[in-house]
């Protein structure tokens, strides 16, 4: 059986307050006050009321007043119902004001009175209702928005990642933004060229048996979990987080937000090797051509010293040698065919020489690329946040 609503009655009209009573206390539970005061104690000794039907004049009082004074209190009653002998337009308006939340006119009709009560009651349980309904959607924003927050948060980061060009700055990015989550844990490397490496957000560097966990669960899936413990695993990196909590909502988040990181990581580890390759590449394009433009410059000199003492040589022969015409003539044809091959040798060396300066200005170039792929985006300010 439900637990009946609680009325308490002030007039200093004992008959017509023993009436009020008689006729409500089947439906509610009624306490009578014939003054102020008495309901005041009434209220000290019981606790608050559901609703409060006060007479406008009681003795030197004045109902409204004291309603008025009630309701700014906050621990009298529910609900307040103001009656008065004067039904006038100002006696109606006065109640409003007073904070009352029905007005009733003597003679009071015991029907309808009992019937605004209950009225009254249905009114209080929609606001607790509506007020149930706002608390739990309150409650819901604030987890959504304290969820978009910390994705949020995340979106930062893989924007960050794909701003460094180290994995030291890939390493200070993910702790970074585990200490702005409160998060604890390790990361792990496994570049293609070279040794893992193993760090640790709270220690700087991992413990053995954390580097052997990871080194046990790198060939586990993307996500595998055990126990508060979550690690998220790709070809070329790994996160470990030591305390995510299971059923928390906070964990469901993070655990969908670094699923997405951990991509992100191993993405960003394979560009920049490519890239420190393609870097590698270049220098020794670079060495390469420089080298072979010097062996060229070498081989004409050395051709043109060689040419320049055959035709010493042969002009000093024609004043030793005792030779008929015809003998000079075919040795003079000699000399000039030599020296049109060397001419064209000279023009094969100046197109070669073209090609490896194009070559070398396109490395250049290409270095200049990854300089400015470099700068790195600003800061974002503190206060601004993406939700």
């Amino acid at each position: 059986m439900l637990e009946k609503k609680s009325v308490l009655i002030i007039d200093d009209d004992m008959q017509y307050l023993e009436l009020l009573s008689e006729c409500l206390e089947n439906s509610f539970a009624v306490k009578a006050a014939c003054s102020i005061s008495h309901a005041e104690s009434i209220v000290e000794e019981n606790g608050k009321f559901d609703i409060a039907l006060v007479d406008e004049y009681i003795g030197d009082d004045i109902g409204s007043d004291w309603i008025k004074t009630s309701v700014d209190i906050g621990s009298v009653a529910s609900s307040f119902v103001l009656y008065s002998g004067l039904a006038t337009e100002d006696a109606i308006i006065k109640g409003l004001e007073c904070g009352a939340d029905d007005f009733l006119a003597k003679p009071i009709s015991l029907l309808t009175l009992e019937q605004k009560l209950t009225k009254l009651i249905n009114y209080q349980n929609k606001i607790e209702g509506f007020e149930s309904e706002l608390s739990s959607k309150e409650r819901v924003i604030n987890v959504s928005m304290a969820q978009a927050s910390k994705y949020g948060a995340c979106m930062q980061l893989t924007s960050r990642l794909n701003h460094c060009f180290s994995l030291d700055e890939i390493r200070d990015e993910l702790f970074s933004f585990l200490y702005g989550m409160n998060l604890h844990g390790c990361v792990a490397f496994y570049p293609l060229s070279g040794q893992p490496l193993f760090f640790s957000s709270k220690n700087g560097v991992c413990s053995p048996v954390e580097v052997e966990v990871m080194e046990v669960l790198k060939r586990k899936p993307r996500l595998y979990r055990f126990g508060n413990r979550t690690i998220f695993n790709h070809p070329l990196a790994s996160i470990l987080i030591l305390h995510l909590e299971e059923g928390a909502i906070d964990t469901d988040i993070y655990i969908d937000a670094l699923a997405s990181v951990i991509q992100c990581v191993g993405a960003r580890i394979a560009f920049i090797t490519y890239k420190n390759s393609l870097v590698e590449v270049q220098e020794q394009i670079q060495q390469a051509v420089v080298t072979t433009k010097k062996m060229i410059e070498i081989s004409k000199r050395h051709q043109q010293e060689v040419m320049n003492e055959i035709v010493q040589n042969i002009g000093m022969s024609f004043h030793e040698l005792d030779m008929n015409e015809a003998q000079e003539d075919y040795l003079t044809e000699l000399i000039h065919n030599a020296l049109k091959r060397h001419t064209q040798d000279d023009v094969n060396f100046l197109e070669v020489t073209r090609l490896l300066d194009d070559a070398l200005s396109s490395v250049d170039k290409l270095k200049s690329l990854n300089q400015e792929q470099r700068v790195v985006p600003p800061e974002l300010d503190e206060d601004d946040e993406l939700f």
